[in-house]
């Protein structure tokens, strides 16, 4: 597998950094990127001590940034084998009528639409793989998320609708697309939303990038929703 590369987006903290690290003992490349050098610096340092690595800063919600680096990769490598969406954000919980219009609509543009321009713009790459990957890190709606979550959860459903579509419509193809909805996991998004939580209870981004690691690799197919 040394012969892959990997494009991870939200890699500078959490599960997309720890995903960069564990992807790095089996792929020759990997391209990581986020806003924030200096953490991408930091996770840079451990990746090439295994494999090639690339930083990309990149706000994702920049025009033209996201088919800009499709055009730049396409030039280098021609095709994409591994493409890891862990870019997000979630920063408050409030009632509906609470909710701010430019904060939705900062959670739209970021944890959906620059998630469909990046399923768009890395097909034709992703297809010129002989066995291409997504991987996409979202959320599932489940009984916790009933109160509060209109600004964020209708939103993933929305994101997880897009990808199960993709997937069979390229159920013909090589390209593999599964959608990871981690539960509780101890990250700083987790610290914005559930402040003195018993991190004792959830789980560490470590293990939970292991499993969706492992699950890249397997021979699971495509379209499924893995709760973890």
């Amino acid at each position: 597998m040394k012969h892959l590369n990997c494009l991870i987006t939200g890699a500078s903290s959490g599960i997309g950094k720890e995903i960069a690290i564990e992807l790095s003992y089996f792929v020759k490349h990997i391209y990581i990127s986020a806003r924030n050098v200096k953490k991408l610096e930091h996770v840079h340092d451990k990746v090439v001590k295994n494999s090639e690595c690339t930083i990309v800063p990149l706000d994702l919600c920049e025009e033209n940034g996201i088919e800009e680096l499709a055009r730049n990769i396409f030039k280098k490598d021609k095709r994409l084998d591994i493409l890891v969406l862990s870019a997000g954000i979630i920063n408050q919980l409030s009632p509906v009528e609470s909710i701010e219009l430019k904060k939705l609509n900062e959670i739209i543009n970021l944890n959906y639409i620059s998630n469909f321009r990046m399923l768009k713009n890395f097909h034709p790459l992703l297809k010129s793989s002989n066995n291409s990957n997504i991987a996409l890190i979202s959320s599932i709606k489940d009984s916790s998320k009933d109160y509060y979550w209109g600004i964020y959860q209708p939103i993933m459903t929305a994101l997880n609708e897009l990808f199960t579509t993709y997937a069979k419509e390229n159920q013909s193809t090589n390209i593999r697309t599964n959608i990871f909805c981690p539960k509780a996991v101890n990250t700083s998004f987790r610290d914005v939303i559930m402040p003195g939580e018993n991190k004792n209870n959830i789980s560490d981004a470590r293990s939970v990038a292991k499993k969706i690691a492992s699950h890249i690799f397997s021979k699971a197919k495509s379209g499924i929703i893995e709760i973890n």
